[in-house]
């Protein structure tokens, strides 16, 4: 009996070991890679910095917000291939807004179109409001539209002020929706406006501390 089950499980061992042995070789094919949007650079003139040097303190009038002169720096958009893309404008010195400092420079006297100044003591410094120059905004070289949307996307306006709260876009002269494009050209206005001198600590240097960070967004 023990002869016949030793031989039994030798032929079980032997028939696995022939099928190993007759076991086809495998090897696995794989099929990569990732559809990615064109890239683009967002850059700025002047490295992004509006720089109003220094202001003099005796220039505040009491009881006064002042304004400063406009300036303008250009932002551009590079990229590898046409794209329909838009962009946001995200303060970051909300906190130190002061409320209605824009109204009298900005395109809408909505309070999404106040960027902060930052804050010095406690005391906030001031504003700032940026417009559009609609005449200087170029896709690939050619005049296009600023538009902008409250809705993501699904209907859009034309734009002449850059606020913090919606995405704004770039179409073809009267069609009102993004157009593709590779190199976008736009020139912007930053119109600043000081606290009123009660409201500031003037016993000591008082830096402007504007800072809004620009994304790019691909539509």
């Amino acid at each position: 009996m023990q002869h016949a089950i030793a031989r039994s499980i030798f032929a079980v061992i032997a028939a696995l070991a022939a099928g190993a042995a007759l076991a086809a070789p495998t090897v696995e094919l794989k099929v990569t890679g990732v559809i990615k949007p064109p890239a683009c650079l967002p850059t700025f003139s002047g490295g992004g910095v509006v720089d109003y040097g220094v202001i003099p303190a005796a220039s505040l009038n009491a009881g006064q917000y002042k304004t400063l002169d406009k300036k303008q720096l250009s932002f551009q958009v590079s990229c590898d291939a046409p794209v329909k893309m838009g962009v946001t404008f995200n303060d970051n010195r909300a906190t130190s807004r002061v409320g209605g400092i824009v109204s009298a420079v900005s395109a809408n006297p909505n309070e999404r179109f106040n960027f902060g100044l930052g804050t010095v003591a406690g005391k906030n410094v001031g504003g700032y409001a940026l417009t559009l120059e609609p005449a200087l905004t170029t896709g690939d070289g050619a005049p296009v539209d600023n538009i902008y949307t409250t809705d993501n996307g699904r209907t859009w306006s034309a734009a002449v002020g850059l606020d913090h709260i919606n995405l704004f876009a770039f179409a073809a002269k009267g069609d009102n929706k993004p157009v593709a494009v590779k190199q976008l050209s736009v020139m912007i206005n930053v119109q600043v406006v000081l606290n009123k001198p009660e409201e500031l600590p003037l016993t000591q240097d008082v830096p402007l501390d504007g800072s809004a960070t620009i994304e790019v967004k691909y539509l």
